[in-house]
């Protein structure tokens, strides 16, 4: 074996064992228990929704959010603009569910370049409650999601909850590349960490914080100018002195359709803001990386019988994990129907790892920015 077989052949060797290590993370994750609270027990919470634009699900996105079974608890959406679709869906909420403390806030165009977080800031002056929950808008949640959130803060030192999430009912081809990134990926990998080192981070399907935690760490406008605004909130809280806590609940992130071009956009987007947010882990995140490893194995060996029983042997494990994955707790998401396509998302999932070390420059919400040391944006230009 020569050293770049033996190169390749290593690599793929660590990331066998990362898809079968993920694979027993996400067991012990779905097996954990779940905490229970009494209604005398559930804090008083707030949640801030921030939205732009409508398609065919939001509202039966926003409305998961306002149908919950929970004593005390205040929704507010925010928006920059006035005329954005999602408000008719809000205002539609408001009028047929009077009930619930519901409200709508304008916030004007966004003075920083995190549009997202400068629309929290305004919407943060309208909360009631101490817990304030962040959810983004294209999420969707089940009657039971505020109580499983609200158990995480029964520890008094837990500063912050936050929630794994799962790509629900992809639609085409560009939806259905992000679903399988999100389901056999990135949730594994969440689930590997928060496991092995502990959660340091948080994740924008929901964040649920203490409003104490909130001013420790210089409040949302903090955040204004980061473009990794979830795991900065996170990694700001748990460096406050307070414990983070990952629920046990998952969300489901209900996929709009989407361009080839856009998942490739976003996922170069995630792979550079994560270079700079962890570069160790996310350098070492090529040891996770076994379709490609493999295949590079099988190309050095100029196509032998070793070649191929390493390609055969990677893609046997790397669909069990992913088909665990799917069947112990994305199940019900619509995303096993293509799974055919698995091996061509990871070989693209190893292309955007090496385009990230090629530039700082990011698209989002259609405007670049670059991005420096300390995950600060710019705009270019």
């Amino acid at each position: 074996m020569t050293v770049l077989q033996a190169v390749f052949f290593l690599l793929w060797l660590a990331a066998a064992a990362f898809y079968i290590i993920s694979a027993w993370c996400v067991r012990s994750f779905y097996m954990r228990p779940r905490a229970a609270m009494g209604d005398a027990a559930l804090p008083p919470l707030t949640v801030l929704k921030p939205v732009k634009g409508a398609d065919a699900g939001t509202y039966e996105n926003f409305l998961s959010f306002v149908l919950q079974d929970y004593p005390v608890y205040q929704v507010i959406f925010g928006m920059a603009d006035e005329s954005d679709p999602a408000g008719e869906a809000v205002r539609r909420l408001i009028s047929e569910n009077p009930a619930v403390d519901i409200s709508l806030v304008v916030t004007g165009e966004p003075s920083q370049p995190n549009a997202k977080v400068c629309n929290l800031i305004g919407m943060h002056g309208s909360a009631k409650h101490d817990i304030i929950v962040i959810a983004d808008g294209d999420m969707r949640v089940g009657t039971d999601y505020l109580r499983s959130v609200a158990a995480g803060f029964a520890d008094e030192t837990v500063g912050l909850v936050t929630c794994l999430y799962r790509a629900a009912n992809p639609r085409d081809l560009g939806s259905a590349f992000e679903a399988l990134t999100i389901n056999t990926d990135f949730l594994p990998s969440v689930a590997v960490a928060e496991r092995l080192e502990g959660l340091s981070f948080a994740l924008g399907a929901t964040m649920a914080v203490r409003r104490d935690a909130l001013e420790a760490i210089g409040g949302l406008d903090r955040l204004a100018d980061l473009l990794a605004d979830d795991y900065q909130l996170g990694n700001l809280v748990k460096k406050a002195g307070y414990n983070l806590r990952l629920s046990g609940y998952v969300v489901d992130a209900v996929q709009t359709p989407e361009t080839f071009a856009g998942y490739f956009s976003h996922q170069l987007r995630w792979a550079r803001t994560y270079r700079v947010c962890r570069p160790g882990g996310y350098f070492l995140s090529v040891l996770t990386k076994g379709t490609a490893s493999s295949l590079f194995f099988l190309l050095a060996t100029g196509f032998s019988g070793a070649g191929w029983s390493v390609f055969a042997a990677n893609l046997l494990i790397r669909y069990a994990q992913a088909v665990y994955t799917e069947a112990a707790y994305v199940r019900g998401a619509g995303v096993l129907r293509y799974f055919w396509l698995l091996p061509l998302k990871d070989v693209l999932s190893f292309v955007i790892w090496l385009m990230s070390f090629t530039g700082s420059v990011v698209v989002w919400k259609g405007e670049r920015f670059t991005v420096d040391s300390d995950g600060r944006m710019l705009r270019v230009g």
